[in-house]
């Protein structure tokens, strides 16, 4: 893949509920989009009527995926927010728009590093090229998404857990009330995710269940989700965050859709899925 010497930061503009192109080409990569055949996606650009009457849009913001093997911190180390290339749009024909690179944008956890940009002013579209490692549309990686599943569930109960995960001495201390919603906000992301991965591919994932140790002895790592948004390329623009790019899946349809059978007979696991679940239905 050429590097590119862009430099500088930006900040992303935040979602605001604008609309996004309505279809999108599932198998699109950062490291694999290019001018080649297919369908193309069009995007929606309805504007919406301001109060004083005038008619205003700003950019959509689309994430595409940018393959890479690296981890968190050889992606730092080599600046790879450089080497990452949008050789064409994915929303126009070959060679009738004007794609630009921007200046790629900020991520402050687990420590700054920048996601590379590209712009397509036809289109009015921003691309983030978000490297496998990261989480989409929530801070950190999926590394560490994974670790506070693998926490609580060694832990044997979410509030062990939380204390452990958000110690009340750490520079970022929250309440013990603050740190179990947010280690349940995680698990059922985590959980509604794994039921909707099984669902997807039911042949390899007969009876696996919903514990994470157990889709790491089927799938022979300790990294599931990087590997499963890998397995799930094509589905990412159907798939909820952190794992898939696609903005407006809620979390709570991924619990309330997930396979229900197939939980593992783990005990401390069942009731980890059960805690994760109440939380979703209770949120307001």
């Amino acid at each position: 893949m050429p590097v590119s010497t862009a430099g500088g930061c930006g900040e992303p503009g935040r979602d605001r509920g604008k609309l996004r192109p309505k279809t999108f080409p599932l198998w699109s990569t950062g490291r694999t989009l290019g001018g080649g055949g297919g369908a193309v996606p069009v995007a929606d650009h309805e504007k919406g009527e301001a109060r004083d009457g005038c008619h205003r849009r700003g950019p959509d913001e689309v994430q595409l995926r940018f393959e890479s093997t690296l981890t968190f911190e050889e992606y730092v180390r080599g600046r790879g927010w450089e080497q990452a290339t949008l050789e064409a749009c994915p929303l126009c024909p070959p060679g009738t728009c004007h794609l630009q690179r921007l200046a790629p944008y900020m991520r402050k956890l687990p420590a700054v590093a920048f996601v590379a940009r590209y712009y397509c002013p036809e289109q009015h579209t921003t691309f983030g090229l978000l490297p496998d490692f990261y989480a989409s549309r929530m801070p950190g990686t999926l590394d560490e998404i994974e670790q506070a599943v693998e926490r609580a569930e060694r832990a044997g109960g979410i509030e062990r857990a939380a204390e452990q995960l958000r110690p009340a001495d750490a520079p970022d201390a929250v309440t013990l009330g603050a740190a179990v919603a947010w280690l349940r906000h995680r698990l059922a992301m985590v959980y509604a995710l794994l039921g909707t991965v099984a669902g997807l591919f039911p042949d390899l994932f007969a009876g696996v269940g919903a514990c994470l140790r157990a889709w790491r002895e089927r799938l022979g790592t300790a990294r599931v989700l990087v590997v499963l948004r890998e397995l799930c390329a094509r589905h990412l623009y159907a798939l909820p965050a952190p794992l898939g790019l696609n903005p407006r899946a809620p979390i709570a349809d991924q619990v309330a859709h997930a396979p229900a059978g197939g939980v593992h007979e783990d005990i401390g696991c069942r009731s980890l899925v059960a805690a994760s679940h109440t939380l979703v239905y209770t949120r307001t």
